[in-house]
């Protein structure tokens, strides 16, 4: 009987330090996450960046398509248009077309880009 308890004693310290050593790695990961950038979120920043560049250099009267923003970023079809979807949300570009390769953009007139992100 006296080994019996002093088992569950002896399993008792066993979990409570394992358990603190978790918690304890836990949040030195969670520290190191806001010292390290994600990788994902430093890339969307700066293919964001360009195509705020692209979009600047444009002028009013330029049409900017899916394909040129998946070229220039190097971006699947998706994604190329969910930043220009971005862009029309903020104000910068409207959509003209609702299908494929009849869809463009268009800078709004009189707006000034000015470091959005």
């Amino acid at each position: 009987m006296l080994y019996f308890i002093l088992g569950i004693i002896a399993g008792g310290v066993i979990i409570y330090f394992v358990l603190k050593s978790k918690k304890k790695k836990k949040a030195a990961k969670k520290g190191d996450e806001t010292k390290d950038s994600n990788p994902v979120v430093e890339a969307r920043k700066e293919n964001l960046s360009k195509l705020e560049n692209y979009i600047k250099e444009k002028s009013a009267k330029d049409k900017i398509t899916n394909d040129e923003v998946q070229e220039l970023l190097k971006v699947s079809d998706a994604t190329a248009e969910r930043y220009l979807a971005e862009f029309e949300k903020r104000g910068i570009l409207k959509q003209f077309g609702q299908i494929g390769h009849d869809v463009y953009y268009l800078k709004a007139i009189g707006l000034k880009i000015k470091g959005l992100f």
